[in-house]
């Protein structure tokens, strides 16, 4: 297909949309039916600041507002809530009807989170922090690995991470361009500001780790980290001395990942093409159990060692128009089989209590018995605003929505009851 198109000459009109692209977002996508003449994009021009005063400002406000909730992180009596590229939220759910704000790390590019012990392990664009948060309203830089995650140097053309320099804020503003001809714009559903891309099986959590939501695209197992550095890339880190990890090695393990679930000594990558499996009882030896292919689709993956549960949904830059849940027989690693397929609008997260099933679904959080995967049965709808995440265990859930961070108590499905609710800022 390369050498197709390589010697196709474009339009100049053509050549400054697309160079517009690498920097902006199109407000709205020109289809096949609609051809227009003008298009409104959004353009980004990035807020540099020295890398050592953006670590500096380490501890931030902790009454900061959150702008965008991203994903999420438990342990012990702590929440840990990603602020999008912004930082962290800790909050205090020692009384879950009324959690407390404690602490906000600021720290620009974060999307993932992981804890061992006291010390927080988070991206800063291309770097990997490890955090001394014995004090979180005076955490501590302990270590710094430096071009961990490769792929994130450049967010939409631009460099965020140029060495002695970060990015740290976006001044955005719209603008019209003329188009001469027609041209299929993505929608801009998976813009800057939505990188962020269930929950762990409760066994999953140690004493010294805490438990991921289903987006997490970094997670412990024991003394190793596990992240997706870059589209295609697993990296892999001893944290034996939590605060001073080293990086053992990376490798090639599927193409486009996008989230990871640890199981016992197992990892369930998914990606935009379907599920990866795993061995890491060896970390520095991976083996490949086997993989799971789907239609291209966004694909968040969770197991309860019996059973897979990946549900996929169409755009967010993953192509594709599927959005349903697949149920997966991994009893055989080896020779995965496909239980069933259910539809649904657009579900995200998801997470596995014993044998009920929560999944994220455009406008409420379904909850099914799943103790027959292959007729999962829906016992209860929970009314959300566009929820992305949830971690579910002990009859309690934390649901990550557009508009903030809700807490609920399921202990009676029939009633299920509100307890705390962070909102958004805007």
């Amino acid at each position: 297909m390369k050498n197709k198109f390589r010697h196709i000459a474009l339009p100049l009109s053509m050549l400054a949309v697309i160079m517009l692209l690498f920097s902006g977002c199109i407000k709205d996508t020109i289809t096949t039916d609609q051809v227009k003449t003008f298009q409104t994009i959004t353009l980004f021009t990035p807020v540099y600041l020295a890398k050592s005063v953006a670590l500096a400002g380490l501890n931030g406000q902790s009454s900061q507002a959150i702008e965008q909730a991203g994903k999420i992180y438990i342990k012990d009596n702590y929440i840990y809530l990603n602020d999008v590229n912004k930082g962290i939220h800790i909050i205090d759910n020692s009384n879950p009807s009324s959690p407390a704000q404690v602490a906000f790390l600021s720290i620009p590019g974060n999307t993932d989170i992981a804890v061992k012990g006291n010390i927080l392990y988070a991206d800063m664009y291309s770097d990997l922090l490890a955090i001394d948060i014995s004090d979180p309203k005076h955490a501590l830089i302990r270590s710094t690995l430096q071009n961990f995650f490769t792929g994130r140097n450049f967010v939409n053309g631009q460099q965020v991470d140029a060495g002695d320099q970060l990015v740290v804020d976006w001044i955005k503003k719209d603008t019209t361009v003329q188009v001469s001809q027609y041209y299929a714009y993505p929608n801009c559903n998976a813009c800057l500001f939505n990188m962020a891309s269930g929950t762990t099986v409760p066994s999953n959590a140690s004493a010294s780790t805490g438990t991921a939501g289903s987006m997490a695209g970094m997670v412990l197992i024991k003394d190793h980290l596990f992240a997706i550095t870059e589209m295609h890339s697993l990296g892999i880190v001893d944290i034996t001395n939590a605060a001073t990890p080293k990086q053992d090695t990376s490798f090639f393990a599927g193409y486009d990942l996008q989230t990871i679930f640890p199981f016992e000594d197992k990892l369930f990558l998914g990606s935009a093409i379907g599920m990866f499996m795993y061995d890491v009882s060896d970390p520095q030896h991976p083996v490949s159990l086997g993989q799971f292919t789907h239609g291209r689709a966004c694909d968040p993956v969770i197991t309860d060692g019996h059973f897979a549960y990946v549900t996929l949904h169409a755009g967010d830059g993953c192509g594709g128009d599927a959005n349903e849940l697949n149920v997966i027989d991994i009893n055989d690693l080896q020779h995965t089989q496909l239980v069933k397929t259910y539809p649904f609008t657009k579900p995200t997260g998801l997470g596995k209590d014993g044998d009920l099933l929560f999944i994220c679904d455009s406008t409420a959080v379904k909850v099914y018995n799943a103790a027959k995967p292959a007729d999962l049965q829906l016992l209860q709808e929970i009314p959300s605003n566009s929820p992305y995440d949830i971690i579910a265990a002990n009859n309690r859930a934390l649901v990550v929505c557009n508009n903030g961070l809700y807490q609920y108590d399921y202990s009676d499905l029939q009633h299920v009851r509100l307890l705390s609710f962070f909102a958004t800022a805007k």
